[in-house]
């Protein structure tokens, strides 16, 4: 029975360190934020753009884009990513930008891709 015990230690280490032998990776979803980059320094309040890439996961329907606290953008048109958006009009400061993936029901998936810029 030890040996049994220690062989499952052994796998649920490896599946851990390796998700994709937890979980098939095609089956994840996936959000990746191009543009602005993380910590990036924005010159101007307007003008612009948000540039992600989406991989939805099998309950993904749409991803909701925050910017700070505001009231979310959805933007449901991911399956032709790249996708671009233009951010609202941004105050001087730091800003955190959140993209999460929805279900078709708005419930949050737990996929999701995060930066934050600076705008002088």
């Amino acid at each position: 029975m030890k040996q049994l015990n220690g062989l499952f230690i052994c796998f649920a280490l490896v599946a851990l360190a390796n998700p994709a032998l937890a979980a098939d990776s095609a089956a994840t979803g996936s959000i990746t934020i191009t543009s602005p980059v993380n910590d990036a320094v924005l010159q101007n309040a307007t003008g612009n753009k948000l540039e992600f890439n989406v991989r939805l996961s099998p309950n993904g329907n749409h991803v909701h884009v925050y910017v700070d606290d505001q009231d979310p953008i959805v933007f449901r048109d991911v399956s032709h990513c790249p996708c671009s958006i233009a951010l609202p009009t941004l105050s001087s400061g730091k800003h955190t930008i959140v993209v999460k993936e929805a279900t078709s029901g708005h419930a949050m998936t737990g996929v999701q891709g995060a930066v934050t810029a600076t705008v002088k």
